[in-house]
């Protein structure tokens, strides 16, 4: 990644935070209908959290996938969609995950902050 594409994402008050990573390992009710259980193990990112643009808001909602964040991580992913990510009292659902290059360089969630998943 050059030094630029870096300080793209550095911002005043936009650096580095450790997110924790809650796997949806899925689960049935007893009604029979599919319903989110998250595994108790943990795991931790580091990426910048930042508002989803306008148009990354567009897009995704014509996908029927309401993003309101987008979290940028450098490395390969960690987290996968569906998963939560936890910063302080905050909450995050990853919609969608990109790994810009394919090749492990840096990586970017697409989420939505939920406050019924706390």
């Amino acid at each position: 990644m050059t030094p630029n594409a870096r300080l793209m994402y550095l911002r005043p008050g936009n650096l580095f935070k450790e997110f924790i990573v809650e796997r949806n390992v899925g689960g049935v009710s007893e009604y029979g209908r599919a319903r989110p259980d998250y595994q108790e193990k943990r795991k931790t990112l580091k990426g910048c959290l930042a508002s989803a643009s306008d148009s990354e808001r567009e897009r995704w909602k014509q996908l029927q996938h309401p993003v309101t964040h987008t979290i940028t991580q450098a490395g390969r992913p960690v987290a996968k969609p569906e998963d939560k990510l936890i910063l302080d009292n905050r909450v995050f659902l990853v919609c969608a995950v990109d790994d810009c290059s394919g090749l492990g360089v840096s990586t970017i969630y697409y989420a939505e902050e939920r406050a019924d998943l706390r």
